[in-house]
């Protein structure tokens, strides 16, 4: 059986209504080194992190500038007007392949 999943890139290209807040923080995350990484604690504040991995995502010392809280504060406030859906949506981001 082949792997079907498709990657993280071809999943970020494609049309975004669901959760365009949380997918700009995450791509904004990637330029973040773990300690500076804001879509960590985003995981880890939505659940997420928690119900996968059984631990925190976010290292014990993180370090977060005003862009790195703006796009966290974005991405939070689109969840709590839809959680449901915006959950679903970094469940399908963290399935991709090279996530």
């Amino acid at each position: 059986m082949t792997d079907t999943r498709i990657t993280v890139w071809d999943f970020l290209e494609q049309k975004n209504e669901i959760a365009p807040m949380a997918q700009d923080l995450y791509s904004w995350g990637l330029n973040c080194d773990r300690e500076g990484n804001p879509f960590l604690m985003f995981l880890q504040i939505i659940g997420w992190a928690e119900e996968h991995t059984g631990s925190t995502m976010v290292p014990d010392e993180w370090d977060y500038g005003f862009m790195e809280i703006q796009h966290l504060s974005d991405a939070l406030c689109e969840f709590v007007k839809n959680p449901e859906s915006v959950y679903a949506w970094v469940e399908r981001l963290m399935e991709t392949e090279g996530v």
